[in-house]
């Protein structure tokens, strides 16, 4: 296991960035939630439609109290971020007139949101996966879709990206898709660069095998400096923003050290800039500080996918 992971998963209980009182820590969130999860949580998980709002706020406390990544403080859990990728059509047709289905594997799957919309969608379940550093994501996930009846544990893999000999590298070589939404943020350059090379080896080296995502990235690439309580005081730790044109270059470098032929895309999402833009203007410019743990003009959302041909 990673040193990092190894900090994840022993974070004490009274460390400041457990505290509700960080600014990613939102305590309003209806105006994120879409019919489509709505509809989700009725129709997938049977929860009455007066109860909904109540118990995506008890499912944020649970999952906070597994980490507290600011994502889930800001409640990106219910943005289906599967089916805002412009691929998802795509990848749903696949799953469901493919014989025989593809493997599908959620990398980072937090609660297992992607992988309930995919199954909610009439996906076939046997072949859909998730995988997450952290196991108490499972757990949470269970409590929020409740579903544990007819969804196996078996679907929700334990593993660290950086590891050769644990649960998620055993299943090396065998996945036709993988999907990854912000993952790769939370690393360094440097890791990010080994943790590609990685996911890559989980994928089946044959065409037609793809990696589609959404990462948070900017328009100017470069390290953005943690503070804490995102690191220990006097710790020295970066992570890295991608551009779209930095993060096609970075699967390149890995399809190529690997020696896979593939094609890699990206594109903003210029519809969820244009969203921020909007919210600006109708709650003023302090509006995307206050929701946002990354804000600002140059901020973007990336949508990627990388084919192996």
């Amino acid at each position: 296991m990673s040193g990092e992971a190894e900090k994840w998963k022993s974070l004490p209980q009274g460390h400041l960035a457990r505290s509700t009182k960080v600014p990613w820590y939102h305590e309003e969130f209806e105006y994120k939630l879409k019919p489509g999860f709505r509809k989700l949580l009725e129709q997938w998980s049977k929860v009455p439609a007066g109860d909904v709002v109540r118990h995506i706020d008890q499912a944020r406390a649970q999952a906070w109290e597994v980490f507290p990544w600011p994502c889930i403080g800001e409640f990106w859990f219910i943005e289906q971020g599967l089916v805002r990728h412009p691929d998802y059509s795509q990848i749903l047709n696949r799953m469901k007139c493919t014989t025989p289905a593809p493997t599908f594997l959620d990398l980072g799957t937090c609660l297992g949101q992607d992988v309930r919309t995919l199954l909610h969608d009439a996906a076939p379940p046997s072949n859909i996966y998730g995988a997450d550093v952290l196991p108490g994501f499972r757990e949470a996930g269970y409590a929020f879709f409740q579903d544990r009846d007819r969804l196996d544990e078996f679907h929700f893999i334990v593993g660290d990206i950086f590891s050769d000999v644990d649960e998620l590298a055993k299943t090396r070589g065998t996945w036709d898709i993988i999907h990854i939404a912000m993952f790769l943020h939370v690393f360094s350059l440097a890791d990010q660069e080994i943790v590609s090379r990685k996911i890559l080896k989980l994928l089946k080296p044959i065409r037609g095998s793809t990696i589609i995502g959404t990462q948070t990235g900017s328009i100017d690439a470069g390290h953005v400096k943690l503070q804490p309580p995102l690191c220990e005081p006097g710790e020295d730790k970066s992570i890295y923003r991608q551009s779209k044109e930095t993060l096609k270059a970075l699967f390149e470098r890995a399809t190529e050290s690997a020696g896979i032929n593939a094609l890699v895309w990206t594109e903003y999402d210029e519809e969820e800039a244009k969203e921020r833009v909007a919210g600006r203007k109708e709650k003023g410019e302090d509006w995307e500080k206050r929701e946002r743990f990354f804000a600002g003009n140059n901020e973007r959302r990336i949508f990627f996918r990388v084919d192996v041909i």
